[in-house]
């Protein structure tokens, strides 16, 4: 039975608070990247708010849930189209609707359980489309090198 040097367990504590930093900062940069963004998307579009505590519980909420599902469905979506059962025009528009589907849902959910906030039904189309185009926007700008 091995054991193991105190060198290499500060080594891994090291690394698990360094791992759980950077979750913890990427989080809160998406977290606020959506919220000022889409407030005032969403405020133009229909959404409306009893307070501004409201506004970041709602993004808080949505973000929590949406960041999970897109780390499940984009890479069961890409794999279903790398092993090509799924010609690219399909995928992009697989893409398009899984997503579309996702955000609505959850905007759906959110706009049910939080009495706060009001989100008309053709504005949370109107942003799960927009979101879609955002994000779409950001993956070709910066991962366009990727492939």
């Amino acid at each position: 039975m091995s054991s193991i040097s105190k060198k290499d367990k500060n080594s891994i504590i090291n690394m698990i608070i360094t791992f759980s930093l950077v979750i913890i900062v990427s989080f809160a940069f998406i977290y606020f990247i959506m919220t000022f963004i889409g407030v005032g998307l969403l405020t133009l579009i229909g959404f409306e708010y009893n307070s501004i505590e409201s506004v970041f519980l709602f993004f808080l909420i949505f973000v929590c849930l949406n960041i999970p599902l897109d780390f499940v469905s984009t890479p069961i979506l890409d794999f279903i189209h790398y092993k090509g059962f799924v010609p690219e025009s399909l995928y992009k528009f697989l893409e398009f609707f899984i997503e579309f589907i996702l955000v609505l849902i959850i905007l759906l959910f959110v706009d049910t359980i939080m009495k706060s906030i009001y989100i008309p039904f053709k504005t949370k189309v109107l942003f799960s489309i927009l979101l879609y185009l955002f994000t779409s926007s950001i993956d070709f700008l910066f991962l366009k090198d990727k492939d």
